[in-house]
């Protein structure tokens, strides 16, 4: 059969499907959300020279995942949904500043690339750690898994959105809900 569309005519090819249990996935997201205020975040390690160099090289590089070296090997499907935290000593409190999500099998990459060392057209947020290194803050991380491992975009957005007016780093998802 071939449709023929009539000038005047209007084709509704749209439908509206309203998800039954919206109640419980909110419910699931604020208790996913509680987990990245509630717990403490591995405070990330790094070399004092990272205060003063502008370029990490290499040898730089290797310094920081060796000094992280247990926590960057349990990464991999063991997480997909990240927060980064800075804080200005040991005493003050962790503050919030990027929320982000990976699929579990490339987590350990995009902890690397926020972190460590990234490829500049990636998004990671290297820049804003580097600076915050270089004012003397220190870098923390919280991770949690969350299965089905598709509900991590759901979440993302949620926990962004909810949030928005603390993840100083998450300038592009801020916005989307600026009307």
């Amino acid at each position: 059969m071939i449709f023929k569309k009539r000038r005047f005519d209007v084709i509704k090819v749209f439908r509206n499907f309203g998800y039954p249990e919206e109640e419980r996935l909110i419910e699931f997201a604020k208790d996913v959300e509680q987990q990245f205020f509630t717990v403490a975040p591995y405070h990330f390690q790094y070399p004092i020279e990272v205060e003063t160099n502008i370029i990490w090289d290499r040898e730089l590089i290797s310094e920081i995942k060796e000094l992280n070296k247990q926590f960057l090997s349990g990464l991999i499907h063991n997480a997909n949904l990240y927060m980064i935290y800075t804080r200005t000593s040991e005493s003050s409190e962790w503050k919030p500043k990027y929320f982000g999500q990976r699929k579990s099998q490339g987590i350990y990459g995009r902890i690397i690339e926020h972190l460590v060392t990234k490829n500049e057209a990636t998004g990671a947020k290297l820049g804003k750690v580097k600076e915050a290194l270089r004012n003397g803050e220190e870098i923390g991380i919280n991770l949690v898994k969350i299965q089905p491992e598709e509900l991590r975009l759901y979440i993302e957005e949620f926990i962004i959105k909810q949030n928005s007016n603390l993840l100083d780093w998450n300038i592009h998802s801020k916005n989307r809900w600026k009307c």
